[in-house]
């Protein structure tokens, strides 16, 4: 299925990169809000920063950050953006906005973009993310940590571990529920997608936290449940809930160690041609589900990682 964020749009705009220090020209293949594509003799190396400089009118020009993702030796290379300053802001909004085909789509995928590239957004929802999850870290630490090195956890992918963690010790907890929403939400609020899917059971809390939060601001937001296996009665469905083909959705899990869940998950809402936006979990355990999910295709975020639990942690024992 297309993973893609944004739809490109043909604009053939004359454009100039910077390179470090050097000047080159190319032209626009296709652009969307989270990226272009430029036709250019000359190519940078992948995860190389490009300054971009698009040509309006000799009045208006539109300054864009970014890094270079791919590249086809004699065609151009693509970029995705990591940086819009606020006065080039509105202009490349406006130049997408007026050419879609879908005045919809559009709009959602303008909201999506906000949260990506708009410095004001981003600098708010980081100041609200950040105040909620020092205080969702404590709660973590006195409610779902556990330590045991004399007779270690046995995970659900099978391998061991002195540290254990009871994530639904918070995530069912009245007191933190809804900051567990308020983190998902800061994260998925500008995706502008149709719902949220996650695993039961362990997902099933998170879900219905971050619709909370959603009708919080009048937002249409629908709930999936995926179960581990179909009904063996009804219908016989795997997802619990409204979803339909072509639906976005992000997916979130309580706790993601080597991701093998999440895979079963997204190859569920695949056989539905659910799009996945993005995969989200309340706590990676880095043990190697980052990269399996994102070896698929998939962006992936956590809340906290594993490593910040313990350390806070072992900050808190010393004291």
């Amino acid at each position: 299925m297309e993973k893609r964020s944004f739809t490109r749009i043909p604009i053939p705009v004359d454009v100039e990169f910077l390179v470090g220090t050097e000047s080159y020209p190319a032209k626009i293949k296709d652009i969307s809000y989270g990226g272009v594509f430029l036709e250019s003799k000359f190519c940078p190396e992948p995860n190389q920063e490009v300054v971009l400089v698009l040509f309006l009118s000799p009045e208006v020009k539109i300054f864009i950050k970014g890094i270079v993702v791919r590249k086809e030796e004699g065609k151009g290379f693509g970029i995705k953006f990591t940086y819009i300053s606020p006065e080039s802001f509105e202009h490349l909004k406006n130049l997408i906005y007026y050419n879609f085909p879908s005045e919809e789509r559009a709009f959602k995928e303008l909201r999506r973009f906000l949260g990506k590239a708009n410095p004001l957004v981003q600098t708010v929802s980081e100041i609200c993310r950040q105040a909620k999850r020092e205080t969702l870290l404590n709660f973590i630490l006195e409610r779902a940590f556990l330590y045991s090195p004399e007779k270690p956890f046995v995970l659900a992918s099978g391998k061991e571990s002195p540290y254990y963690l009871d994530c639904r010790k918070v995530t069912l907890y009245s007191k933190s529920f809804e900051l567990v929403g308020c983190v998902f939400w800061q994260e998925i609020r500008f995706l502008g997608v149709d719902g949220v899917a996650g695993m039961s059971i362990g997902a099933d809390p998170i879900v219905c936290a971050i619709l909370s939060k959603a009708q919080e601001e009048d937002y249409p937001l629908e709930g999936l449940l995926i179960r581990k296996e179909p009904k063996k009665y009804g219908t016989s469905k795997q997802i619990e809930g409204n979803f339909y083909p072509g639906m976005e959705v992000v997916l979130v899990e309580d706790v993601i160690t080597t991701g093998g869940s999440l895979l079963k998950a997204i190859e569920v809402l695949e056989k539905e041609k659910i799009k996945i936006i993005k995969v989200m979990a309340f706590v990676d355990r880095e043990e190697g589900g980052r990269e399996r999910i994102e070896e698929r295709g998939y962006e992936f975020t956590s809340i906290f990682t594993f490593s910040e639990i313990i350390k806070a942690y072992q900050k808190g024992a010393g004291r």
